[in-house]
């Protein structure tokens, strides 16, 4: 689980049974970013959500495929907006989450300091910068 600025943790795929670990660190939010049916043994998204729902946590399912759709970053901005933190978003590797929380997060922290808090831990997003900037100006 790797943290970044806001309250927000991202990791490649869990389990449900690894839910209440994510409680115990005081998680109230999930973020599913990883389509169903990636790969045969991946968790359901239903199977997630149930567990969440067991332990009270909030569930949102937005699953990102190639390629990157305004729908799909307007989604994110929604969640992370309106949802309480501390939120764990997840995929395959983390990367996609970390691309969503950019752009949820890009106009209020700025496209350096979400690239930078990418990077710190592990994710270079660098490509993104122009499409982070365009999004930005697209606000404005």
């Amino acid at each position: 689980m790797k943290e970044l600025p806001g309250g927000v943790y991202v990791s490649p795929q869990i389990l449900p049974q690894q839910i209440n670990e994510l409680a115990k660190h005081g998680v109230v939010t999930i973020i599913n970013n990883r389509p169903d049916m990636e790969v045969p043994e991946q968790p359901l998204s239903v199977a997630i959500q149930a567990a969440a729902a067991g332990l009270e946590i909030n569930y949102t399912f937005i699953p990102m495929a190639r390629p990157l759709t305004s729908e799909l970053i307007e989604a994110a901005v929604k969640a992370y907006k309106n949802l309480p933190r501390p939120i764990f978003a997840y995929c395959a590797s983390g990367t996609r989450s970390t691309i969503l929380w950019c752009f949820a997060h890009a106009e209020e922290l700025g496209v350096d300091a979400v690239l930078d808090g990418a990077a710190k831990e592990g994710y270079d997003l660098e490509q993104y910068r122009g499409a982070l900037e365009e999004y930005i100006a697209s606000r404005t």
